[in-house]
């Protein structure tokens, strides 16, 4: 009987403690439930569906693609944040980096080998020892010439053969012209000799430019004077 009684209390010690921790865990979860939704109240999630821009209470989205930033504009922006100022110039540091850019764009123009002006004459190319200068143009009649001049500054003559001398126009095409004095042989002299090259105007139609291009006999000689002003 008393070992009964005694199982009775255990049973129910058991039980009322497993009721207190059921409770305790319902009391936990409502604690925490009430307390989430309080930190939460007012957030919402943004409606972005376009077919719900009516109404005078609801505000417009407007979608743009990606902007680009110009470089200088970030190095800009860089450098004001970092409190760097670009250095100013006075009048006279003004005008001497005018004059300096003037002088650069000038020698950009020139040919690095003579330093002459492209596409003015006279043309000059110097290839062994060997000089050719394009000096002048002339219109006679139906025809545009041009004057040469070759020298042979070197230490041995040059030969010349057949078809050494050919013209090509700005789109590399080949010019039919007749060349005149150019010699079979230039000696070793230093002296000019003025050779004419004769150009059918109808050969020139819509070409600004020509290219000469003089070799040897052996084919070691390449002399190439581009750019040669043939238009208007």
């Amino acid at each position: 009987m008393k070992k009964s009684l005694k199982g009775d209390r255990t049973l129910l010690l058991t039980s009322i403690l497993l009721f207190f921790m059921l409770a305790a865990g319902i009391m936990s979860g409502v604690l925490g439930f009430v307390s989430g939704h309080e930190a939460l109240k007012g957030v919402t999630q943004p409606d972005i569906r376009p077919n719900n821009n009516k109404g005078g209470n609801q505000q417009n989205i407007n979608t743009k693609g990606l902007e680009l930033i110009k470089e200088q504009e970030v190095i800009a922006n860089v450098k004001k944040q970092m409190g760097v100022e670009e250095p100013k110039l006075d009048a006279k540091q003004a005008k001497d980096a005018k004059k300096k850019a003037a002088e650069f764009d000038k020698a950009v123009k020139n040919d690095p080998k003579t330093g002459l002006p492209v596409g003015k004459l006279p043309i000059v190319r110097e290839d062994q020892g060997i000089m050719l200068r394009v000096n002048s143009k002339a219109i006679k009649g139906d025809r545009i010439t041009l004057e040469l001049s070759l020298a042979n500054n070197g230490s041995q003559p040059i030969n010349f053969g057949q078809g050494a001398m050919t013209l090509t126009n700005d789109k590399s095409q080949p010019i039919n012209a007749t060349t005149s004095g150019l010699p079979s042989s230039l000696a070793a002299n230093g002296r000019e000799v003025k050779v004419t090259i004769s150009i059918p105007k109808n050969a020139l139609d819509k070409v600004k430019s020509v290219s000469l291009q003089l070799t040897d006999v052996d084919k070691k000689l390449q002399l190439d004077a581009s750019g040669v002003p043939v238009g208007k």
